[in-house]
């Protein structure tokens, strides 16, 4: 058993990328956006379970948007190209697998 312990303070400069886990099978990242920082269109070969923590962020999925808030999960398919957008300081948890 192992217990993680996640940073909630949101990084006034770039991004934060923290991995938790990872393997080949899956991958678990903590990521902390600050207002109005952007992640660019890129795809995963794995399906996506985006969970937001805190905050609000706007996910583009083969060119729909959907805003997500604290609380609320996005599923994204093997290879779907997307993008976001962090309209508040944002944490979210990226699970690939």
């Amino acid at each position: 058993m192992q217990t993680i312990s996640l940073d909630t303070v949101i990084p006034q400069q770039d991004k934060k990328i923290t991995s938790i886990y990872n393997t080949e099978a899956r991958q678990i990242v903590h990521l902390q956006l600050s207002a109005a920082q952007e992640i660019p269109t890129h795809k995963s070969p794995k399906q996506v379970f985006i969970i937001v923590k805190s905050g609000k962020v706007v996910f583009t999925v083969s060119d729909q948007e959907i805003t997500l808030s604290a609380n609320e999960v996005l599923v994204m398919e093997p290879d779907e190209y997307h993008s976001l957008k962090a309209l508040e300081d944002t944490s979210i948890l990226v699970i690939k697998s």
